[in-house]
C-alpha cells in the first residue's frame, strides 16, 4: 500500500469516529425528543361476564392489540417495552349488538416521561354473536378390544347428556358429543373417565365452546360368549312343478352370551320352522331364533332373514326299458318268438321323473285279435302305476311270430 492510500484510509476512520462521537454526544448529553411507533400492544378485555348476561359471545376470540405513537427522550423511548403498558377494553360500558362492535380502549398504565401522541379515537373491533345452549346425548367412540371368548354385555355412560354453551355458529356445527380413547384385552367389568369431545358431521373437533361437564364415565359390563352356527329348520317341499334352488341366510353364525356351563351345552342355534310347501317363487322370511333360556345374543339379535330361491321346473324326457306282458293269445296258437322288452318315453318334471322306474310302468300287449299264424308288429299298451304329473309320450313297437300248435 502506498502512502497516498494509507492517508485516505486514516481519514475515513477518523471521520467515522467523529460521527460516532457526535451521535453519542447528542444522544447522551443533548438527549433530544424523538417519536416511535410501538405495534401490537396487548389489550385486556375486562368485565367479560357482561357478555354472558347480554347473551353474547366473542366470535373466534383472539388477542386484541393496538398500535401507539410514543414521544419522549431518546434514552426513554429506546428502552420502552409492550409490558410497560396496561390497556383495557371494558365490555360492560357500552351497548353491544350482534356483529362487529368497536370498543374504545383505556390506557391505564404507561411509562413516565413518555407521551402518547395518537390522535383521535383508539379502539378495537370485536365480533359478537348470539350465545346459545344445547344439550347432546353422549356417545362412545372408544375403541374396545376384548380377550378371546369375552364379549360386551352392556355399555353405559354417566352422565348420559351434556349441555354446551357457545356462539350460535359454533353450536350449529356440532353433530355429536363423543368419548374417545382405546381399551385393549378387556377381561373384566371396567369403569373409566374419558374426555368429552364435540365434533361436526365430518368428525372435525369443534373446540370454541364450553360444556357443563368435561368428562364422562364409560362403564363396560362383560360376559362369556362364543360363536355358533345358525341352523335353519324347515318342513314341507315346494309346490309341484317348482323346485327350490337353495336359500341364503342373512348371517350363518351368531355370538351367544351367557354362563360358561350353559354355553358349553349349545352347539348351534335353531330357527323357528319355515313351511316351504306353498312356495312358487323367490321369497324372503324374517325368522325368529330359538334362543335358549339363560342365553342372550350379542347386540340383542333375535331374528334373521332367510331368502329362499324357487324356480319353475321345465318338463324333460326320460326313457325306460320295460318288460312286455303278452296276453289273450288263442288256444290254437303259440308265440314262436317275441320281444321281451320295449322302450317307453316319459315326459314330466325332473323331480317327478326321478321317482319313476320301470317298476312303475305296466306294459301289456293284448293278442285276442290274432286268429292265424304269421309275423306281426304291434305297439303295446303302457300304463303308469303310483306316478303323478308324469305322462307317457311314446311306446316302442314289438315284433312277434305266431304259429299254430303242432
Amino acid at each position: 500500500m502506498d502512502k497516498g492510500e494509507s492517508r485516505t484510509l486514516i481519514v475515513k476512520i477518523i471521520c467515522v469516529l467523529l460521527s460516532l462521537g457526535l451521535w453519542l454526544y447528542i444522544s447522551i448529553v443533548e438527549n433530544p425528543l424523538r417519536t416511535y411507533e410501538l405495534k401490537n400492544i396487548p389489550v385486556e378485555l375486562i368485565n367479560k361476564d357482561s357478555l354472558t348476561n347480554s347473551k353474547f359471545t366473542i366470535v373466534n376470540e383472539q388477542q386484541f392489540t393496538v398500535d401507539l405513537k410514543l414521544e419522549g427522550s431518546s434514552s426513554e423511548v429506546v428502552n420502552v417495552k409492550k409490558e410497560d403498558f396496561k390497556i383495557v377494553a371494558d365490555m360492560s360500558a357500552y351497548a353491544l349488538k350482534n356483529g362487529e362492535n368497536t370498543i374504545p380502549v383505556q390506557i391505564i398504565n404507561y411509562p413516565e416521561n413518555i407521551n402518547i401522541k395518537n390522535n383521535g379515537f383508539l379502539g378495537i373491533k370485536v365480533n359478537l354473536e348470539e350465545l346459545v345452549k344445547k344439550e347432546f346425548t353422549i356417545k362412545s367412540s372408544v375403541k374396545v378390544n376384548f380377550k378371546e371368548n369375552i364379549y360386551e354385555k352392556e355399555q353405559t355412560i354417566s352422565p348420559s347428556k351434556v349441555t354446551v354453551t357457545g356462539g350460535k355458529s359454533s353450536i350449529d356445527k356440532i353433530s355429536e358429543a363423543i368419548l374417545t380413547g382405546e381399551e385393549k384385552d378387556i377381561d373384566k367389568n371396567s369403569k373409566k373417565d374419558y374426555g368429552i369431545k364435540f365434533v361436526d358431521s365430518s368428525g372435525n373437533e369443534v373446540s370454541d365452546v364450553e360444556s357443563d361437564n368435561k368428562t364422562a364415565q364409560l362403564s363396560i359390563t362383560i360376559t362369556n360368549g362364543k360363536v355358533v352356527p345358525i341352523n335353519l329348520k324347515t318342513i314341507g317341499i315346494v309346490a309341484q312343478g317348482f323346485k327350490m334352488d337353495g336359500y341364503e341366510l342373512s348371517k350363518s353364525n351368531i355370538n351367544i352370551l351367557g354362563r360358561s356351563e350353559s354355553l358349553d351345552k349349545i352347539q348351534a342355534i335353531d330357527t323357528e320352522v319355515v313351511d316351504m310347501s306353498s312356495l312358487q317363487e323367490d321369497h324372503e322370511f324374517d325368522i325368529k331364533l330359538k334362543v335358549p333360556d339363560g342365553i342372550s345374543t350379542q347386540n340383542g339379535e333375535n331374528s334373521i332373514k332367510v331368502k329362499v330361491k324357487v324356480s319353475k321346473e321345465e318338463n324333460v324326457i326320460k326313457n325306460l326299458t320295460c318288460n312286455v306282458q303278452y296276453t289273450n293269445l288263442s288256444e290254437g296258437l303259440i308265440l314262436d318268438s317275441s320281444k321281451p322288452t320295449v322302450n317307453v318315453t316319459l315326459t314330466g318334471t325332473q323331480t317327478e321323473l326321478d321317482k319313476i322306474s320301470s317298476q312303475n310302468i305296466k306294459v301289456i300287449l293284448d293278442l285276442a285279435n290274432v286268429k292265424d299264424e304269421g309275423t306281426f308288429d304291434y305297439t303295446p299298451q303302457a300304463t303308469l302305476v303310483n306316478a303323478n304329473d308324469v305322462t307317457i309320450s311314446s311306446v316302442g313297437s314289438v315284433n312277434i311270430v305266431v304259429k299254430k300248435k303242432g
